[in-house]
């Protein structure tokens, strides 16, 4: 663990200020998800550092960008690859669209799609960077289908997926209380065959935890505990 306490702050796709504080490791990259009604169509855009973008787009198979735009005071980069499914004997064409400011991007991809289709879809969603992260400000004729998500690894704790506290959020919380923590209200639950995790309730968000590994989700509690997050919706 870390000896001293820091705080960082990411900001989701959807303006959503999500803040993280305690004597704990915090400096690994994050990503955030947010689903979007955009012309017709439900698009799953990400967002986060430029690296992160990066690897997105290398584990997509993607070897290289070669087309780029000016879009919103940003460039948008195109990549294409080809996805196949070997047991259906099919293959689709994917176009990678990355976002770029200068330290963050948000990120999607496109089936069968033109270059003309993801600069469209970005003009649409009309992207700005801050210095905290990158934020969607979707024009009439999109919409967020529902609130962003924030996934960040924190190590001795695991991977946390991180929403504001709201009625809906609020839903998947268990029906049973949950222990006191100076952090928040902390449930434990297992799913079969994939074990442990942790929701952690706070005033302003709703945290699920999925521990490193089965032994060391014993001392994930004590480590919650002295973790502080906040969420502020924009």
């Amino acid at each position: 663990m870390v000896g001293s306490v820091r705080r960082i702050v990411h900001r989701t796709l959807d303006g959503t200020r999500i803040s993280l504080a305690g004597a704990l490791d915090l400096g690994r990259p994050y990503t955030c998800v947010a689903r979007i009604a955009a012309a017709g169509r439900m698009h799953e855009v990400h967002g986060g550092a430029r690296g992160s973008a990066l690897a997105w787009a290398a584990d997509l198979g993607v070897r290289s960008f070669d087309e780029e735009f000016r879009v919103r005071d940003g460039r948008l980069r195109i990549g294409r690859t080809t996805v196949r499914d070997s047991r259906a004997g099919l293959a689709e064409q994917v176009l990678a669209a990355v976002w770029e400011g200068r330290e963050h991007a948000a990120f999607t991809h496109l089936y069968h799609a033109r270059a003309a289709d993801a600069v469209a879809l970005f003009d649409l969603l009309r992207p700005a960077e801050h210095t905290d992260g990158v934020t969607l400000s979707p024009a009439r004729r999109a919409a967020l289908a529902e609130p962003a998500a924030l996934v960040k690894e924190v190590p001795e704790v695991g991977l946390l997926e991180i929403s504001p506290l709201t009625e809906r959020t609020a839903r998947q919380l268990p029906p049973w209380p949950g222990a006191r923590l100076a952090s928040g209200e902390l449930f434990r639950d297992e799913v079969e065959d994939q074990g442990v995790y942790f929701v952690l309730a706070t005033d302003t968000a709703l945290v699920t935890v999925l521990p490193p590994d089965e032994e060391h989700a014993a001392e994930v509690p004590d480590r919650l505990a002295g973790l502080n997050v906040e969420a502020a919706p924009a």
